[in-house]
């Protein structure tokens, strides 16, 4: 058997994280069922949150389609254990070729071997009016 160090585990979580990133950005949904444990949790910003690696594939599915193009781009990795929270620049262009650009932060928690949680942060009362094409209030 072999243990597992702070460094190695650190290494681990920011490997799911990058491999949950990428499956994410190139519409991977196979690579992020993979990485994904069957009952991950995800939260969308304070007002969207499913339970299951299904579900949580749908969510983001629908998510990223509201977008002709995006990519989450991290700018900061800080990795303590089976924890990573995630500094990210999201740029995205609309169907009517309106660019989008916010920055967000991801808190994801990992089992070792699976993503169990992400957790997804930014100004929603700026973003959303952003992705609908609305002025902000």
């Amino acid at each position: 058997m072999t243990e597992s160090t702070p460094s190695s585990t650190a290494a681990t979580t920011r490997s799911l994280v990058e491999s949950y990133l990428t499956a994410v950005n190139t519409h991977d949904w196979e690579r992020l069922a993979q990485v994904f444990h069957p009952d991950v949790v995800v939260q969308h910003g304070m007002s969207i949150s499913t339970t299951g690696r299904d579900k949580a594939i749908r969510l983001l599915t629908a998510v990223v389609a509201q977008f002709a193009e995006h990519e989450d781009r991290p700018t900061r990795f800080i990795v303590d254990g089976n924890v990573a929270a995630v500094e990210i620049t999201f740029v995205g262009t609309r169907p009517d070729g309106v660019e989008v650009t916010f920055e967000a932060a991801d808190v994801i928690d990992t089992d070792g071997t699976h993503i169990t949680k992400v957790a997804s942060w930014y100004d929603t009362a700026a973003v959303l009016p952003l992705v609908k094409g609305e002025q902000p209030a």
